[in-house]
């Protein structure tokens, strides 16, 4: 008894199931549209060439059926291809002259060479070749050479081409690839960065909030108010990073920059941690991605000092010159072994590693210092100002044109 259902057909028969799946043609892409009605028209203009082609009602049918499947050149490249190769060959039997031009035989090996690879594109190209070979025989074209050599010159230009479209495509779309990974781990920086810094916070005055309860409950409430308003900042931050990983940044908060330093600063006070800031020269232009870096920088730094180092104190220096921003911050605390993520050796975007990654992209360097046998720990950034970047650059192109100089 027939089972029918969407896209199929089932029929049982003594115990043995037959299965037939239905093809559907999926509708022609507009671009394979548009190359068709250029081809037909192309293919039409030979008639209207006095003394080139002769007019047939046929012959315009069966070179017109031959152009036709290039509709579905890339939707179905493999199936157009040998149904245009047929019919061709099909047209090279029946009519003459033939067409001067073969244009649906070369855009299907233009096809052959774009939208296939591997053993397929091989297979192709050695069947659209012996049916260049067939042809000419066909019309007795195979004891002169310059024609022959005219056919297979097409046919290897058009697969030539189709290659060099391919080679362009795969390479916009490891650049596009590259793009997005790199994207995805600067937001993995920033959200470290604001998740890291705000749970700190939370964490710092959560400890303190039962002590300041019973010894000091006045400053118990502005302890509980650092929490809130840590929480409620690190919210508006991360609004703003899934924003831009779902394209609907319009009308979310401005990455941070140095004019936020105040606020930083602000809160990590709060929590208990004595900040004083030092601003020093005339405050030069950074890129908005500098911006970002110093202002990241910073923040990594006074969290992981509230963190590990067990600081009372930290300083933040900025120092100003017209090439470059110079950016330390130094603590009083335990040193390099429990600064930052674990010091040196901290990695993967949650210590000194991840801040230097982050500040490559803007030409930045990044330096430590931890005196032994005193204590506390001073991170330097170098961030060159917008000119400082372009001679940071052209430094690395010089650089590596030296490297490729022949000796």
């Amino acid at each position: 008894m027939p089972v029918a259902s969407r896209g199929r057909s089932r029929v049982s028969r003594g115990g043995i199931q037959v299965q037939i799946r239905g093809f559907r043609l999926r509708p022609p892409q507009r671009a394979d549209v548009l190359a068709t009605l250029i081809i037909l028209c192309l293919n039409t203009g030979g008639y209207l060439l006095p003394g080139v082609l002769p007019f047939g009602p046929l012959r315009f049918a069966l070179e017109s059926a031959a152009i036709l499947p290039l509709l579905w050149r890339d939707t179905y490249p493999v199936l157009s291809a040998c149904t245009v190769g047929c019919l061709t060959l099909l047209v090279t039997t029946i009519v003459h002259p033939a067409q001067p031009f073969p244009y649906a035989v070369l855009a299907s090996q233009f096809t052959i060479g774009s939208s296939m690879r591997g053993r397929t594109r091989a297979v192709m190209i050695g069947l659209f070749m012996t049916g260049n070979v067939l042809a000419e025989v066909l019309h007795k074209q195979i004891g002169h050479p310059e024609d022959f050599f005219v056919t297979f010159a097409l046919s290897l230009t058009s697969i030539f081409l189709g290659l060099l479209t391919q080679a362009e495509r795969d390479s916009a779309t490891v650049l596009a690839e590259r793009a997005a990974r790199a994207e995805r781990a600067r937001i993995a920086r920033d959200m470290h960065d604001v998740v890291g810094h705000a749970v700190a916070l939370m964490v710092v005055q959560a400890e303190a909030g039962p002590l300041l309860v019973r010894s000091k409950p006045e400053r118990a409430e502005a302890a509980f108010d650092a929490i809130s308003a840590a929480g409620r900042d690190a919210m508006t931050q991360l609004r703003g990073l899934l924003g831009v990983l779902q394209q609907e940044a319009s009308g979310r908060e401005p990455v941070p920059t140095l004019a936020g330093l105040d606020e930083l600063v602000r809160q990590v006070r709060k929590a208990g941690l004595r900040v004083e800031v030092t601003v020093s020269g005339t405050p030069g232009r950074l890129s908005p991605g500098a911006e970002t870096a110093a202002y990241r920088l910073v923040q990594e730094a006074l969290t992981n000092t509230l963190k590990h180092a067990r600081a009372s104190r930290a300083d933040v220096v900025l120092a100003w010159s017209p090439q470059a921003l110079e950016i330390t911050v130094a603590d009083d605390g335990r040193g390099a072994a429990q600064d930052l993520g674990g010091g040196p050796g901290g990695h993967g975007g949650h210590g000194l590693d991840g801040l230097r990654e982050r500040l490559a992209p803007v030409g930045g360097r990044l330096s430590w210092s931890s005196p032994p046998g005193r204590g506390g720990f001073a991170l330097t950034a170098h961030i060159p100002c917008e000119r400082g970047e372009e001679a940071v650059r052209a430094s690395e192109r010089r650089t590596r044109q030296t490297d490729v100089a022949p000796g």
